[in-house]
């Protein structure tokens, strides 16, 4: 692709794009700048959309360049050509593809009619762009470390499937930065403090019966985790479903022995 210089840094939102420009006129972006305008979370998005459409992979589309950094060591980034910023942004599923592919193409056709200022020109700031690299792995670290904790929570502990399902999906939700939609369905449950000031029992009392007559099973409700009420820790605690308040309610009672 020969030596790059910056020719235009616009706006986009929020997102500040440089546009890159070769000895030959042709505009590139980095991916890293390419993922933040199109709204990704990290260059991965856009890796994904590479991989699953190998021929961007193709010199018309995108090329890897080594970027010397200040260690010493080079690192390969992917840079996209004009015509692979629009095919990427066609491919893109966020909702700010479409008006992003509208600002570069009336910024580069503003260029070419010499309608906007050039920057001073100046190479590609390598030292700039491995700390934008190296940033991005720190912030995928993090978010690796937060999803392990999640998920580490099924560990020893007598969950339902519906418990460590909704954790599988907070630790997803965690690592990609999406909501997900999906939520599985949850029968309307009752705490044992719910079930013990509807009975003028307390909680521990209410523990204590579902232990005795082994109601801490699925049939009756399900164990989930909670905010300790004395830290910010989460504990185990068993939810109850109908079935469960009402046995419970006929212990107490004295219906059942």
């Amino acid at each position: 692709m020969g030596q790059l210089q910056i020719i235009k840094s616009e706006m986009f939102n929020e997102v500040s794009c440089d546009f890159w420009q070769n000895e030959n006129g042709e505009v590139f972006m980095t991916v890293i700048q390419l993922a933040s305008a199109l709204g990704y979370a990290d260059k991965s998005g856009i890796e994904k959309i590479v991989q699953r459409n190998e021929y961007l992979k193709e010199v018309e589309f995108s090329a890897t360049d080594k970027l010397s950094a200040p260690d010493g060591k080079q690192y390969e980034t992917r840079i996209f050509s004009e015509d692979g910023i629009y095919e990427v942004s066609m491919l893109a599923r966020t909702k700010v593809a479409k008006d992003f592919r509208s600002f570069v193409r009336k910024t580069l056709k503003a260029l070419r009619k010499g309608e906007i200022v050039l920057v001073q020109p100046q190479t590609i700031d390598a030292e700039l762009e491995i700390k934008r690299m190296r940033a991005e792995a720190m912030l995928n670290n993090s978010r690796t470390k937060q999803a392990k904790l999640i998920l580490d929570m099924q560990k020893n502990k007598i969950l339902s499937p519906v418990a460590v399902e909704l954790l599988n999906i907070n630790a997803l939700e965690v690592l990609t930065e999406q909501v997900i939609e999906h939520r599985p369905e949850v029968k309307k449950s009752y705490t044992a403090t719910d079930i013990g000031t509807e009975l003028g029992i307390s909680p521990q009392r209410v523990g204590s019966i579902a232990n005795k007559h082994n109601l801490k099973t699925n049939e009756y409700g399900y164990f989930a985790l909670d905010k300790s009420p004395y830290s910010n820790k989460q504990v185990e605690s068993f939810r109850y479903f109908e079935k469960g308040r009402k046995k419970i309610q006929e212990i107490v009672q004295g219906d059942v022995v």
